[in-house]
């Protein structure tokens, strides 16, 4: 039974070689194939290599037949399309709504771009650009005067349907304000701006004087005051004139901020002229004029008392520095009598343009009292002489006289006599004419120094009525 067995083991492996022989066949041909196979590949493929670095146009002719390619998977696997845009354009109308109505404004928006996300089939959306869009806010709720967040539409210039999948910011904040204008008052803002010494500043003079401001009617009803600024690093010795274009908005002394350019005005070029003067202090003198020929001025100057001795004033120029003292008036001494009060105005006798500095309204000049007296003399009319008489006329006071009234040194008053006094009247502008005329009266007195006439009654000048006729001898001789 043993030998019987033995040739079975030894056929069944002889079985097992030849299914192994078979099979390393079998994977050696697979082997060879492949090689081939490769070896073919690799031949086609270094051939279409040469070619392909040789060939330009071969390149180019791969690269759109690749994009075609791709485009006709894209459209076909992925019809739709998502596409972001950025810096869209925010579009505020008030166009047919109820701000518009009710006059309000745009003054503020808290975004001009947003970022828009569309969804659609790529023959729809694929050329649009960012610059084909516009976000269109919504104003349709927009009534009063006040800051809003609004939504916003998306719209296209070109024909196209998508749909918007998000906005960026969703909503924008818009301010409101109804716009008003006003004109207001300019006030000069000098800044660096130095006066040498020995000089002073005037008030500074602002062309032109008012500015028209328009702007959010809260914000201009809030304006106090409108400042042209000037700010140069000057010295000024005489009077200057700057330009700026720069205007200064105050509520108080705050200042109220323009950098958003929602307030404007309609004139953008202002002059301030600061005028420059000399300061100078002067002796105050007066004028007399009326006094008798030999009168002594300076005993009368001296016995003067004036409500204020000198004044300090400024001038706008040189000139005043070669003043001695400033006459504030006249005193005619046929008014003058025993403390005789005069007024003098400074608005009178200063010079236009001059800058009182001292701030009176006037000076009074007070006439002596002290020591002085007053007499009364009666002047006969046969008494007055008439000089420069017309040869052919002859002259005769209607009236028979007048009181003449003199004001001097007591002790010189109480010594004149009617002889010392001369009447006269002077025929020199005569008219030629006969009848009465009415004539004034002068009067001349030699012997006294300190004394001086007055009208009295307050009458500067004494008129008499004097009758004038032609003289006999000229008729007499005409016949």
């Amino acid at each position: 039974m043993t030998k019987d067995k033995k040739p079975e083991q030894k056929n069944e492996n002889h079985r097992i070689d030849i299914k192994s022989f078979s099979e390393k066949l079998k994977d050696f041909s697979f082997r060879a194939a492949l090689g081939g196979i490769r070896d073919k590949f690799l031949d086609i493929k270094n051939g279409f290599s040469e070619s392909f670095k040789q060939d330009t146009s071969l390149k180019i002719l791969s690269l759109v037949i690749a994009i075609g390619i791709w485009a006709v998977v894209s459209i076909s696997v992925y019809p739709t399309m998502e596409s972001v845009y950025y810096n869209v354009p925010v579009q505020i109308s008030l166009e047919n709504t109820y701000a518009e109505a009710n006059q309000l404004s745009v003054m503020a928006s808290s975004t001009d771009t947003v970022t828009v996300k569309l969804s659609g089939n790529r023959s729809q959306i694929g050329d649009i650009k960012a610059e084909d869009l516009t976000a269109v806010v919504d104003a349709s709720s927009v009534m009063l005067p006040r800051t809003y967040k609004l939504s916003m539409n998306i719209e296209c210039d070109k024909t196209a349907e998508f749909e918007v999948m998000s906005i960026e910011p969703s909503t924008v904040s818009v301010a409101f304000d109804k716009i008003i204008s006003k004109e207001l008052e300019i006030t000069p803002q000098l800044e660096n701006v130095r006066i040498a010494d020995g000089y002073m500043s005037g008030d500074a003079v602002v062309t032109p004087s008012t500015v028209t401001v328009t702007g959010p009617q809260d914000t201009v009803n809030s304006i106090t005051k409108v400042c042209a600024r000037v700010s140069p690093e000057k010295e000024l010795d005489s009077t200057y004139e700057f330009t700026t274009d720069e205007l200064i908005l105050y509520n108080g002394n705050a200042v109220i901020s323009n950098d958003n350019d929602l307030i404007s005005f309609d004139k953008n070029s202002f002059a301030i002229q600061i005028p420059v003067f000399v300061r100078q202090t002067l002796p105050l003198e007066v004028n007399i004029i009326n006094a008798p020929d030999k009168f002594d001025l300076d005993y009368f100057r001296s016995r003067l008392v004036f409500s204020l001795n000198e004044i300090d004033i400024a001038a706008p120029n040189d000139k005043i520095k070669e003043l001695k003292s400033l006459n504030i008036g006249t005193i005619n001494m046929r008014e003058v009598d025993v403390g005789s009060v005069f007024e003098f105005k400074a608005e009178n006798f200063l010079p236009e343009g001059y800058e009182n500095l001292t701030q009176i309204d006037s000076v009074t000049v007070t006439c002596p009292s002290d020591g002085i007296k007053k007499k009364a003399i009666a002047i006969k009319g046969k008494d007055i002489q008439f000089v420069n008489k017309p040869a052919q006329f002859e002259f005769d006071p209607v009236s028979s006289g007048m009181t003449l009234y003199v004001v001097g040194d007591e002790e010189q008053i109480d010594s004149i006599t009617r002889d010392d006094i001369t009447a006269q009247i002077d025929l020199i502008d005569f008219d030629m004419q006969e009848g009465d005329h009415k004539m004034s009266v002068g009067f001349i007195i030699s012997s006294y120094d300190k004394v001086w006439f007055n009208g009295g009654d307050g009458v500067a000048t004494p008129k008499i009525i004097v009758n004038a006729t032609i003289s006999k001898s000229d008729d007499t001789s005409g016949e």
